[in-house]
């Protein structure tokens, strides 16, 4: 069991090894196109940070356990809002001017309607994953679109100077950083599924809480720079197109390979838990253009009553 656990804490630090190289290298190839922050974060980052659990899901998927997969996508959705972004805002609350939030904001409302709706029979199955490959294809479309035109506007300005050697630097790190991933994400499925079997704790539990949380290191990692640097944007950005592929792409991708179980619990707490923390956070961005601490005592509140209430049903 020792070395079960020393591997599950390998596979952990893997992933946050690996999704800090794949952040840093995306976002150094973002800039070399001149591409803004809020953009980043939204759309780079967000798909860099949330290839942990893209991999895990759909890993756990063809292996047979689609509640892990189901679990995974849900709990880091979670612990996105009730943790990740959490700390960055009880330090450092302010304005957000990207006029783009509102529309991103309103495919994540969507978005999760439509899977705790098509989770109401307790399949999510191949037919369901087209409905979140299609939400996904057309968040990608809007990035493109807003990327074309960031591009076209900031080319002479924000266009990132850059000698082969540090693009080269880029590449292997971004290269390093999937290995590293994709490892790291084998290693924490397996020995996860060992370490919930000797605990007597069910497979969904730790795909909600401990693994949940691990995937979602990269994402914290993202948030705390945008605090030190002043730029509560990317970090925001980050956690709504997160949340977004968390719903289309991870579940989405791991349907495509294997009906995926819905379990009771993931209908009556925690989805409405999503749906509470993703109101919460969108709401007051929506009308007033800005972000309050107030915000991120509340999601560590709901965060904490979430985690004890899933132990206390297990």
């Amino acid at each position: 069991m020792y070395i079960t656990v020393f591997l599950f804490i390998l596979g952990l630090f893997l992933i946050i090894k690996g999704g800090n190289w794949f952040v840093d290298s995306a976002i150094g190839i973002a800039q070399l196109f001149g591409l803004s922050e809020v953009l980043i974060g939204v759309s780079i980052v967000s798909l860099a940070t949330t290839l942990p659990e893209v991999t895990i899901s759909v890993m756990a998927a063809i292996n047979g356990h689609s509640t892990m997969s189901v679990g995974n996508a849900i709990g880091s959705m979670i612990c996105n809002i009730g943790i990740v972004l959490a700390f960055p805002l009880l330090f450092m609350s302010g304005k957000i001017n990207d006029k783009s939030f509102p529309l991103k904001a309103f495919i994540l409302m969507v978005a999760l309607a439509i899977l705790y709706w098509t989770a109401t029979d307790g399949i999510i199955d191949t037919k369901n994953s087209f409905i979140f490959i299609s939400i996904f294809l057309v968040f990608i479309g809007i990035n493109i679109r807003e990327a074309y035109y960031s591009i076209s506007d900031h080319k002479e300005n924000d266009a990132k100077a850059s000698t082969w050697k540090e693009k080269k630097n880029i590449i292997l790190f971004f290269i390093a950083g999937i290995i590293s991933i994709l490892i790291g994400s084998n290693l924490l499925i397996d020995n996860g599924i060992i370490i919930a079997e000797y605990l007597g704790v069910p497979e969904a539990v730790i795909s909600l809480t401990f693994i949940a949380f691990g995937t979602s290191l990269p994402e914290f990692t993202t948030a705390i720079t945008s605090l030190v640097k002043k730029k509560p944007a990317i970090g925001l950005g980050n956690i709504i197109g997160a949340n977004i592929l968390n719903i289309c792409l991870v579940i989405g991708l791991s349907a495509l390979f294997s009906p995926l179980e819905v379990i009771p619990q993931n209908l009556s707490f925690d989805l409405p838990i999503v749906m509470l923390l993703t109101l919460i956070l969108t709401l007051p961005v929506l009308v007033k253009k800005k972000t309050y601490s107030v915000q991120g005592l509340l999601f560590i509140i709901i965060y904490i009553f979430f985690i004890s209430m899933t132990f206390k049903n297990t």
